[in-house]
């Protein structure tokens, strides 16, 4: 680890801690209300950070009572009353659970029961379209087509939370669309692999989540060509959430990530003048694999 590695690692750890909602949960920005996704990300970076003032479980605990007000009957979590449930957070929210939480399985088990329930749209096939529209894996809302990063998402989280035959039959549906979908060059863009007759290209963050999804398969042809994809395009988007999304699939692949991490911990002092926490949860998530080894996502 180097200095500025550390230093880094540091100065994230004790942002997040410090900016944590008193009655629960994170916002994407101090002093806002309190959101699933910096959240999450908060809970998996602190869960194997170094030098925390107390215990997780004790520093989780009003985190947890934050999650649990936000779950609906249906078991979905919302980010507020009333508003529509965000599948990729859910499919987030199990996978941390899962690692970070396992005791809280009232909170968990329905999360993923409400996961398993939904399903994208099944639309009509376009004569002669190279694109299969009648597989459902899983949409960003209810009630709408899927996409790359929710069924990405919902994929990792039934693969560490559920083994049934209801959670395997999702899994392989959805595993079918992500082949489907991936991009020529290898990798994911947000939803389709080409549009109006154009390849689209494949991003970073999409493709990290795809690789995760499909970790296990990483030595198969469609896995591995969006791994060899990430593994040269790591560097190409120098976000904050592009590095650390990255870094993580990657070390969980076996692939070596020093200059992602040393990229990371460089740009860090910039993402913490920004204000967004998810952010920084993310890239602290990130720095301390060399503790949790990336166990939080590992299948």
């Amino acid at each position: 680890m180097t200095p500025v590695h550390e230093a880094a690692r540091s100065a994230l750890t004790t942002t997040v801690l410090r900016d944590a909602a008193s009655s629960g949960g994170w916002a994407y920005f101090a002093g806002k209300t309190p959101r699933l996704e910096p959240t999450l990300w908060a809970l998996a970076a602190l869960s194997h950070a170094p030098d925390l003032p107390r215990p997780f479980p004790d520093l989780a605990a009003p985190h947890l009572r934050f999650l649990e007000r936000a779950q609906r009957a249906d078991g979905l979590l919302v980010d507020a009353p009333g508003m529509p449930p965000n599948l990729a957070w859910n499919g987030l929210a199990a996978t941390v659970l899962a690692a970070v939480a396992p005791d809280a399985t009232p909170l968990l088990g329905r999360i993923v029961a409400g996961i398993i329930a939904v399903k994208g749209l099944r639309v009509a096939n376009e004569p002669g379209g190279a694109q299969n529209n009648e597989l459902q894996a899983w949409p960003w809302l209810p009630d709408t087509f899927s996409w790359v990063e929710p069924s990405a998402w919902c994929v990792l989280a039934l693969k560490k939370a559920a083994r049934s035959s209801a959670s395997t039959a999702r899994v392989q549906e959805a595993e079918a669309m992500l082949r489907d979908r991936q991009c020529t060059g290898g990798g994911w863009n947000y939803g389709n692999a080409s549009a109006l007759g154009q390849d689209l290209r494949p991003y970073v963050p999409t493709t990290a989540a795809g690789v995760l999804a499909l970790q296990e398969q990483a030595s198969t042809p469609d896995a591995g060509k969006a791994l060899a994809w990430l593994e040269s395009s790591r560097l190409s988007e120098p976000s904050s959430m592009a590095l650390s999304l990255a870094a993580l699939a990657l070390h969980i692949c076996g692939r070596p990530v020093d200059d992602v991490l040393q990229h990371l911990a460089t740009g860090v002092p910039r993402t913490a003048e920004r204000g967004n926490l998810h952010h920084q949860a993310m890239a602290l998530c990130a720095l301390t694999l060399d503790v949790h080894n990336g166990q939080v996502f590992r299948v």
